[in-house]
This record gives structure tokens, C-alpha cells and sequence, in this order.
């Protein structure tokens, strides 16, 4: 490797740190201005989203700061607490499939192991490749188990579904996701919806980021409904 190459790996690696750790700082500082506004509905609850390495940025950062606008506490979690890499999916008529390029980091409040699922009024699930990572998981598929059989606010996007049906039984149920995975949704038993937004009981499913604008009203609605 020429010493061009490795200063600009050097340089990347510094930059991506620096942005993990500008993004931190930015998600405490907003935590803390909405901590301090009243008014709102939700308020005080808390809602785990869940997340791999290689979850959707945009799915999961947005999921994070609509949470907290509205005075809900995310507790963003992974298989361990660090900083997690996150991906930008996209498209390009030039291909065939979704693309995918590095986007920023997160970091995680708390590893699954110490997840007390009962300590939350909701979850969420971001696309992305952390699905399939997590859905491997007996810890990630006991923590969704829990708000699917009783019946709390769950959402999830894109390949987010992934993780609901290696969970639990879906057979029956309506599922919005990623069209790539429709095979699998239907061969689970659960009817594919190609729409922005499906909302069957407290299961809240959209296809990927660009509904984002109407899964989270539809998950804060649910969310809203629920005792907790």
C-alpha cells in the first residue's frame, strides 16, 4: 500500500470518529432541549429501537429524533453498546437492485443482554442489513416476542419485518415491507401490502425510507392508543 493510500485510509478513519462522535453529541443535546417541553401527549414514554450493524441511517436517525420531538425517550439498541455503523441504501436507474454506501454512526444505549423489555411502552425495527443480523439473535427474537404477544406498539420498516416473522407466527397478519422480501413474507404466512403504511392491530410496517413521513404518525397513533 502506497503511503497516499494510507493517509487516506488514516484520514477516513478520523473522520468517521469524529462523526460518530458529533452525531452522540448532537442526539444528547436534543434529548435534553425536548426534555425540557411539555404539552405533549407522550411524554415520558420510552421506546426501544432496535438495530444491527448496517441499519439503515436515514430509517434509524429519523425513527430517533421524531421519538424524541415528541418528548419519548429512544433507547437505541444493539448486540453490544458502541458505536454502530450504519448504511445508506438508495437508487439509481442504472441498476437493478437498491445501492449501499457507508453513512454515519450511532451509538448504542444498551446491548440486548441488558434489554428488560418491560421497561418500554413501544418498539421500533429500521431496515437496512441489521435485520438480518439481529433476527439471528434468541435474545432480539425474545425482547419482539414480548410486544407481539402482548400486543404492544411495534413498528418496522423495510426489512425491519425480518425479525417480526423469525420471532413469532405472522400467519394472517397484513405486513407493508421492502418488495424484496415479499416471498418470504408470504411463504410466513402474512398477506404483503405495497402500501406507505399498514397498520394491523399495534403492528405498524412501511416499505422502506421514503414512507417515512407516514409510518411514524402511524406508529405515534398506535403508540398513543396503547396503556402502555
Amino acid at each position: 500500500m502506497s503511503p497516499r493510500e494510507e493517509n487516506q485510509i488514516t484520514r477516513r478513519r478520523a473522520l468517521g470518529t469524529s462523526l460518530g462522535a458529533a452525531g452522540a453529541a448532537v442526539l444528547a443535546t436534543t434529548q435534553a432541549r425536548a426534555a425540557g417541553r411539555t404539552g405533549r401527549p407522550l411524554q415520558g414514554r420510552r421506546v426501544l429501537v432496535a438495530i444491527g450493524e448496517f441499519s439503515e441511517g436515514m430509517e434509524t436517525y429519523y425513527m430517533v429524533y421524531r421519538l424524541i420531538e415528541e418528548g419519548i425517550e429512544p433507547v437505541v439498541a444493539a448486540v453490544e453498546k458502541r458505536p454502530v455503523q450504519m448504511v445508506v441504501h438508495d437508487f439509481d436507474p442504472q441498476y437493478s437492485n437498491y445501492t449501499e454506501k457507508l453513512g454515519y454512526v450511532i451509538p448504542a444505549d444498551v446491548a440486548y443482554k441488558d434489554v428488560d423489555p418491560t421497561k418500554f411502552d413501544g418498539l421500533v425495527i429500521p431496515g437496512g442489513r441489521g435485520p438480518e443480523e439481529i433476527r439471528q439473535d434468541k435474545t432480539v427474537l425474545g425482547i419482539v416476542g414480548y410486544f407481539m404477544d402482548k400486543k404492544l406498539p411495534l413498528g418496522a420498516m423495510c426489512h425491519g419485518p425480518q425479525v417480526i416473522y423469525a420471532a413469532r407466527p405472522v400467519k394472517g397478519r397484513r405486513i407493508a415491507a421492502y418488495h424484496g422480501i415479499r416471498a418470504d413474507v408470504e411463504l410466513a404466512g402474512a398477506e404483503f401490502v405495497d402500501e406507505p403504511v399498514t397498520v394491523d392491530g399495534a403492528l405498524v410496517t412501511s416499505r422502506g425510507w421514503p414512507d417515512l413521513p407516514y409510518f411514524m404518525p402511524k406508529f405515534l397513533e398506535v403508540l398513543g392508543k396503547s396503556s402502555g
